[in-house]
């Protein structure tokens, strides 16, 4: 008995030695060309794809050092045997070949030699459905541009951590593939000789999101010092949080912690899932890192370290993975409300709060609208009394004109007509001051007036005038400012009509245009040059009576144009915008 105990302690030494021996495969990112020894990168792939010692198998190298896994949930990335499904989550991945037989060589052969169980093995590719390829022999592929594989002993990882030391293992590249979320590759792999095996499985990209986690909380009042060497040391029971909502105590604060196993695999700080990513309170913000190669862990864990958050606030934590922005992770974290206060004393708080301040809101807006409408009253006086300004300056106007026909019947020896003429005109003349001290007349008023000052003028010389009225609503409901045509018609009627202007015409058209007023006034006249000659006096005071309108009313605004040449008569129209709603 003591013999073979004898003999078992001699042989470990043995077994750890051989142990030591065993080939482990080690796949280097290739920088400009050259293989980075310290660039180590996740072997992932299947070590036996057609289930036989002698045949091939296959790696996804990718930057991001994510696995290939066998279970959609991405917690399973080991396999002895063949499987038809596969996951991973980054989107970019290669597809890569090599002979199991010649990896489990400890000293692997020339690397110009062709693996003999790889030459009548052929392969082809679909993505969503779509073949990529047609059949291809595995021998006649290049090796991966980007990726180096080679063998390494077991017991040199330990000790070269990073950097061990290989010895090439060929590869052969199928080529560089680009997944969306939800899409899959689908690989076809035979033995293209008569009998030979064949084989197909897929490779299906996943969402993958950091949702493993501890979430632990402690008392702000705590130091620094006292968290770090305490609380955050500590070992949890509860180890994993997969809940989306948690709670925490007012007047505390809190750490989600992530285990640095969750971050990194394999030897040295290789990074598993390109590092986590989180942003606090709103997706917009800024992501920071959580981690990274250069990152320091106390204990072998990183942290989200959340401070004192307020009393009764709902606090969104994100998380993603670099290599899936596409994908996050929300989690809720509720901080109960103070203790030793009611909430309804915080509602009732809030309210008065909130009354206090609309009631505050009240009284300022309150007193600016009368401040606002007191200015706008000054105005509005200040516009009315230069209206009746301007529309006093008319009746002088108007009994100057007047008045030189009375001097012009007088000369002619027709004291009668000139009596009867006069008599005329006073009554006009109270007709217009009556009008011209109110704001607005109706239209019919309006061109009432205007027939009686027509009438006037054809006794001191003879043309023809008609009124058409072509608008389908009733005159005499529309408002109009008064004596607004006087000065135009008396423009036509003593500067357009010359001695020698055979047969004179004077035309007033009112119309409708959707909700516009329009009135023009054309005549057969002498014309003019509206860029030379400004219209006279009249006209010059009917411009200012209209810019003082719009100042009053501007959201119905008056405009007046001229079109007049020599020779040709003149045309003037009025529109008055939205009148008529």
């Amino acid at each position: 008995m003591k013999k073979l105990l004898r003999c078992i302690l001699m042989l470990i030494p043995l077994l750890a030695k051989s142990q030591d021996n065993l080939p482990v495969m080690v796949a280097k990112k290739i920088v400009d060309g050259k293989v980075c020894d310290s660039c180590l990168v996740t072997r992932a792939g299947n070590l036996n794809l057609m289930g036989d010692a002698k045949q091939v198998s296959f790696l996804t190298p990718n930057n991001e050092n994510q696995f290939l896994y066998i279970d959609s949930s991405l917690t399973k990335n080991s396999t002895t045997v063949p499987v038809s499904s596969y996951f991973l989550a980054v989107p970019d991945f290669s597809l890569d070949f090599y002979s199991f037989a010649q990896q489990q060589l400890i000293q692997a052969p020339a690397k110009t030699e062709i693996p003999p169980d790889l030459v009548n093995m052929q392969f082809r590719t679909a993505i969503n459905g779509h073949f990529h390829n047609d059949w291809t022999d595995i021998i006649s592929l290049p090796a991966d541009p980007n990726f180096y594989l080679g063998n390494a002993q077991l017991g040199d990882l330990p000790e070269h951590g990073d950097q061990p030391e290989t010895t090439p293992l060929q590869n052969f590249h199928a080529g560089k593939f680009t997944l969306a979320l939800g899409e899959s590759l689908r690989v076809f792999v035979r033995n293209k000789l008569p009998g030979g095996q064949s084989y197909e499985f897929s490779i299906r990209r996943v969402k993958s999101v950091p949702d493993q986690f501890e979430f632990f909380e402690f008392s702000s009042a705590s130091s620094f010092e006292d968290i770090l060497n305490n609380e955050v040391n500590k070992r949890r029971d509860n180890r994993v949080h997969f809940s989306d909502s948690l709670e925490m105590e007012a007047g505390n604060s809190a750490l989600i912690r992530f285990n640095a196993d969750f971050q990194y695999q394999f030897f040295g700080r290789t990074q598993r899932n390109s590092g986590i990513e989180y942003a606090i309170g709103d997706r917009s913000n800024a992501w920071r890192d959580l981690g990274g190669q250069n990152m320091k862990f106390v204990n072998e864990y990183s942290y989200i370290y959340l401070h004192n958050p307020k009393a009764g606030e709902i606090l969104n934590v994100f998380l993603r993975y670099k290599h899936q922005p596409e994908s996050v992770h929300t989690v809720t974290i509720r901080v109960k409300d103070a203790p030793g206060m009611a909430k309804w004393i915080y509602w009732a708080f809030s309210i008065v709060a909130l009354g206090m301040l609309f009631g505050l809101g009240y009284l300022v807006q309150k007193r600016r609208y009368r401040l606002q409408l007191n200015n706008l009253n000054r105005k509005k006086l200040e516009v009315e009394n230069q209206l009746q300004l301007l529309s006093g300056q008319l009746n002088p106007h108007f009994l100057f004109n007047s008045l030189n026909a009375v001097q012009g019947l007088i000369r002619q020896n027709d004291p009668e007509t000139a009596s009867a003429y006069i008599h005329e005109v006073a009554t006009f003349l109270r007709t217009i001051m009556d009008s011209s001290k109110k704001e607005f007349v109706s239209l019919k008023e309006e061109l009432l007036i205007e027939e009686r000052y027509l009438a006037l003028e054809i006794k001191r010389r003879a043309f023809s005038y008609s009124i058409q009225n072509e608008c389908y609503q009733d005159p005499s409901g529309i408002d109009f400012p008064p004596l607004l045509l006087q000065p135009i018609i008396e423009n036509s009627i003593r500067h357009g009509f010359a001695d020698l202007t055979p047969n004179p015409q004077l035309i007033i058209k009112i119309k409708c245009d959707k909700n516009d007023l329009v009135l023009s006034i054309s005549d057969n006249g002498i014309g003019f040059d509206p860029k030379v000659n400004d219209g006279g006096h009249g006209l010059s005071i009917t411009r200012r009576r209209i810019a003082l309108l719009n100042e009053q009313l501007a959201d119905m605004p008056i405009t007046l144009s001229i079109t007049s040449s020599p020779g040709n008569g003149s045309q003037t129209e009025i529109r008055l915008s939205k009148w008529l709603n």
